[in-house]
């Protein structure tokens, strides 16, 4: 099966200017044959869209969301699955998270993976810590989801493996030595404990509060990194054999945005 890691400029929003940035990004690596497409973390609000909060009020609506229905019509009209980094309100709670949908073929959410371990920050202090850890089944594929620091914890990573997991689905905003050190160690650690790739689609792009320029996106197999990209905007495409739980590319076949 043909994967994208959508390696992009996200972190700084605006929203619209995101959807339109994902919806272009989809269609190139639909039209390149993936069939499974990632988006980095907060793909659609961007990273830093809450940190002026206390002067100006945020708002969090219930995913999907109108704004995010044009995904999930391309996400049917080109017959991918969909990973997408959002935030979210809970119905029931009116909680907020920092989430990934999983979008199918069909345009549905088929499931969710909830931030376990947001920072108290200014980027993420407006989220409340997701506590379920389960897989998602895509087709009939049972999918691991960490977002960003969750993969920290290789315990995480463990848990979705021994839960049915064959692969785990990182998208992240975790540039070099900046929170936790060299993000690719955890990583690593993560794949060899759990006996799982990871697929780690990371973000480009220079904030006043992060530098993304030089984010790692990855594919992880037995704790080590097989592929690497970072530097400017690109659809990153690659080949995976689930049957053998590796990789059927030797590297990213990259595609400038």
């Amino acid at each position: 099966m043909k994967v994208a890691l959508l390696h992009v400029d996200v972190s700084g929003g605006p929203e619209r200017r995101n959807l339109e940035l994902l919806a272009e990004s989809i269609r190139l690596a639909a039209e390149a044959g993936a069939k499974w497409i990632v988006t980095p973390e907060m793909a659609v609000q961007g990273y830093f869209f809450a940190c002026e909060r206390k002067i100006k009020p945020i708002v969090v609506p219930i995913q999907p969301s109108p704004a995010v229905k044009p995904l999930q019509q391309l996400a049917a009209e080109k017959e991918i699955t969909l990973f997408l980094g959002c935030a979210e309100k809970d119905e029931k709670t009116s909680r907020y998270y920092n989430s990934c949908l999983v979008i199918g073929a069909d345009g549905r959410v088929l499931g969710r993976h909830r931030k376990k371990h947001a920072h108290s920050g200014v980027s993420e202090g407006w989220a409340t810590k997701g506590k379920h850890l389960e897989p998602v089944i895509c087709g009939d594929i049972q999918t691991g989801i960490l977002v960003c620091s969750d993969s920290w914890y290789e315990s995480n990573a463990v848990a979705l493996a021994e839960k049915g997991a064959e692969v785990i689905i990182v998208p992240a905003a975790w540039p070099p030595n900046s929170c936790g050190g060299p993000p690719e160690n955890a990583w690593k650690k993560a794949s060899a404990a759990s006996g799982r790739a990871l697929w780690v689609c990371n973000q480009t792009g220079k904030q006043p509060r992060l530098d993304f320029s030089e984010a790692q996106s990855t594919v992880i197999t037995e704790g080590e990194m097989k592929m690497v990209y970072s530097g400017k905007p690109a659809v990153l495409l690659f080949e995976w054999d689930f049957a053998r739980q590796c990789a059927a590319s030797e590297a990213f076949t990259v595609v400038p945005l």
